[in-house]
């Protein structure tokens, strides 16, 4: 009964709130409106849906758990490892719902040309963003990743680090020397990938894809050692 109940409970706990279900759907009218003057172009969604992935997936769970909020799904459970797993995939759902269709619309309005949210660069970015930012928020509070992740962004960007990513990364050689240039890049701020014409070597997308891996296992192990001590909150 436990177990057929935790996509339903965990759905209704972890529910982004209606302000980035309105960002979702601005996202969605803008990429529909970009493929009638600017077919050609639809990184800016994509960017800015990563920015709001950030956020979405950012659910939170050590806090919560504290508070009791998980009580009637891990109760009486061995293991908490399938809990963890459905914990990351519903946390991650809307923001991959809305990439799957924003790269529709790509598809539509892009004449047979493939979308850029399923090719393989923006795909790991896009997973490693999700997986990094739920992961990150696990032992916080819901939405720390997500701030975070933004403090970055502007810190990168006002002291002028961004920009020294961005050409780190488009300029790197097809060179092993070349394949740490961009994986760092990538790994730090993974939305350069999308934003840049050009596609890094195959290593860093398999990097991505692994740094990704690695990120949900420490969200998971995380959850599975964590010791419930629940707190009084009035």
């Amino acid at each position: 009964m436990t177990r057929r109940m935790n996509v339903p409970v965990l759905a209704m706990l972890l529910r982004p709130s209606p302000a980035i279900v309105v960002m979702m759907i601005v996202l969605i009218a803008w990429a529909g409106y970009l493929t009638v003057i600017a077919p050609d172009d639809l990184r800016g969604p994509y960017i800015v849906l990563m920015l709001c992935q950030a956020f979405a997936a950012s659910t939170g769970y050590a806090i919560r758990a504290r508070r009791g909020h998980f009580d009637q799904v891990l109760a009486g459970r061995r293991s908490r490892v399938r809990f963890a797993l459905t914990h990351v995939s519903v946390s991650t759902l809307i923001g991959a719902a809305c990439w799957l269709i924003i790269s529709m619309v790509d598809a539509i309005g892009a004449g047979g040309r493939w979308p850029l949210g399923l090719t393989p660069r923006a795909l790991g970015s896009f997973v490693y963003l999700s997986s990094l930012a739920w992961a990150s928020s696990v032992p916080f509070s819901r939405y720390s990743a997500g701030v975070l992740w933004l403090i970055l962004a502007i810190a990168l960007a006002a002291s002028g680090r961004l920009l020294a990513l961005r050409n780190s990364y488009a300029l790197a050689a097809d060179t092993w020397t070349g394949v740490w240039q961009a994986a760092g890049p990538a790994l730090v701020f993974p939305p350069i990938v999308v934003g840049e014409p050009s596609g890094p070597p195959n290593i860093v997308i398999v990097l991505l894809f692994m740094a990704a891996a690695v990120a949900v296992a420490a969200g998971v192990a995380f959850i599975s050692v964590y010791d419930l001590a629940l707190e009084d909150r009035e």
